[in-house]
C-alpha cells in the first residue's frame, strides 16, 4: 500500500531560488530513506522527481532515458516549447511585479520579457511548425499576452503568496522526493488557489483536462501542508489561435483520483528502476521530439 507522509514546512535557499523543503515527521527507516535518494541520483543525477520526469516516461520511456538517464542533449529545440516558456516568463514577471508593487506590467513590458527569453536561444538549433518563424510567433505571443492582460485572471482575488513557488518533499513511500514549481499561489478568506498556466493550440476539451490532471493532483499534496484552508486546484489554459483565449478549467480532486496519481507516480518509479526503456511511437509525440533521430537509430539495447 501506498502512503503519504505527514509533514512539516521550513524555508531553505536552494540553486539561488526560494525553495519550500518538507521535512518528513514519519519515516519508516532513515536508511531506506537515504538508499532512495541514493538510487534517483544514480540513475539521473538529480535528487528528486518532477511531473514532468513522470509524465515524460508515461509517453515513452526512450524518451525519458535519453533525457533523464543517459542526459544526452536533444538534436534541436522545438519552437513550441521555448515559446511556452517565454509566454510563461512573461505572465511571472507580471505577477512578480504586482506582488512588489501592486504595479501591472504593460504590455510592452511583458514583450520585453518575451524577446530576453528568445535572445538566449541559437536559433540555428531551432524547429519551426509548418508556416511559423520567429516573427509570427512573437505576433502571436503578443495577442496572447494582450488578451492574458484583459482577463480577470490577470486581476488576482487575494493575497499572492508565491510565483514561480518550488516546493521538495516526501510523498510516497520508497520513492524519491518529488520537486514541483506552482505557477501561481493566491490565498483567500477561505482558501487556496494553485494556478498552473498552459499553451494550447485549441480550447481543451474535458478530457485534454482529465489527461492533465494529474500534475495537479501531485501538486495538491505536496501544497496542502503549507496550509489548514482548503486547497483548489485550476488550469488556466491560453489558446494559441487566431483570436486567442483563456479558459479556467478547475480540477477537483477526490480521494480515488489522488489514490491513482499515487499508484501512476509509484509504478513509473519501480519501472525506471528496471532499466526497461522502450519508444512508443506517436505520430504527434514524435514530430516534436528532440531524440528522432537518436531513436530511429537506437539498437534495442
Amino acid at each position: 500500500m501506498v502512503t503519504c507522509h505527514d509533514q512539516r514546512s521550513r524555508v531553505a535557499e536552494a540553486g539561488g531560488r526560494r525553495l519550500l523543503v518538507l521535512d518528513d515527521s514519519i519515516m519508516d527507516s532513515r536508511q531506506t530513506r537515504e538508499t532512495v535518494q541514493e538510487i534517483v541520483e544514480r540513475l539521473t543525477g538529480r535528487s528528486y522527481l518532477s511531473w514532468s520526469a513522470i509524465s515524460t516516461f508515461m509517453k515513452c520511456p526512450l524518451k525519458y532515458r535519453f533525457h533523464y538517464i543517459d542526459q544526452e542533449p536533444e538534436e534541436f529545440i522545438s519552437a513550441n516549447l521555448i515559446f511556452g516558456s517565454a509566454i510563461h516568463s512573461a505572465i511571472e514577471s507580471f505577477y512578480s511585479e504586482l506582488l512588489a508593487s501592486n504595479r501591472r506590467l504593460s504590455l510592452d513590458a511583458m514583450m520585453s520579457v518575451y524577446d530576453d527569453k528568445w535572445s538566449n536561444v541559437e536559433l540555428d538549433q531551432v524547429e519551426f511548425g509548418k508556416g511559423d518563424d520567429q516573427t509570427t510567433l512573437k505576433d502571436l505571443a503578443k495577442r496572447m499576452l494582450e488578451r492574458f492582460l484583459e482577463h480577470e485572471i490577470s486581476r488576482p482575488v487575494g493575497n499572492i503568496l508565491g510565483i514561480e513557488e518550488s516546493i521538495q518533499q516526501s510523498l510516497l513511500d520508497d520513492c524519491p522526493e518529488f520537486l514541483a514549481i506552482l505557477d501561481l499561489i493566491v490565498e483567500t478568506e477561505d482558501s487556496i488557489t494553485i494556478t498552473d498556466f498552459k499553451t494550447a493550440r485549441t480550447r481543451w476539451s474535458n478530457q485534454d483536462v482529465m489527461a492533465a490532471s494529474g500534475q495537479l493532483f501531485l501538486y495538491h499534496e505536496l501544497a496542502k501542508a503549507m496550509t489548514d484552508k482548503p486547497v483548489r486546484l485550476q488550469f488556466a489554459v491560453m489558446t494559441k489561435t487566431k483570436t486567442p483565449d483563456i479558459t479556467i478549467q478547475e480540477v477537483i480532486p477526490t480521494a480515488e483520483t489522488i489514490n491513482r496519481v499515487r499508484q501512476i507516480i509509484y509504478s513509473v518509479w519501480q519501472s525506471i528502476q528496471t532499466g526497461n526503456f522502450f519508444p512508443i511511437p506517436n505520430a504527434m509525440n514524435c514530430s516534436t521530439c528532440g531524440y528522432r533521430h537518436r531513436c530511429s537509430n537506437w539498437p534495442g539495447t
